[in-house]
């Protein structure tokens, strides 16, 4: 089943409901997922910016610096 097919049969089956409660409940499932976009992006973002920040105060380590680190822990 693909997409389309998927829809069409969710909407049919949605016209058919006259239950308030119910699809009230499903408001609430969809709204949720435009929700947890939303604040997933804004988190994303807000994190991009900290992250901006440190790099702009120098507040970083170097690939190399990585790599000998990683040499550290490997030896611990």
């Amino acid at each position: 089943m693909n997409t389309i097919e998927l829809k069409n049969i969710l909407i049919s089956e949605i016209e058919k409901i006259d239950d308030a409660s119910f699809l009230s409940a499903l408001k609430t499932i969809l709204d949720s997922r435009n929700t947890a976009i939303k604040n997933y992006s804004e988190q994303y973002n807000n994190e991009l910016k900290v992250a901006e920040e440190e790099i702009r105060s120098g507040n970083f380590y170097s690939h190399e610096e990585v790599k000998d680190k990683i040499e550290q822990w490997k030896k611990k």
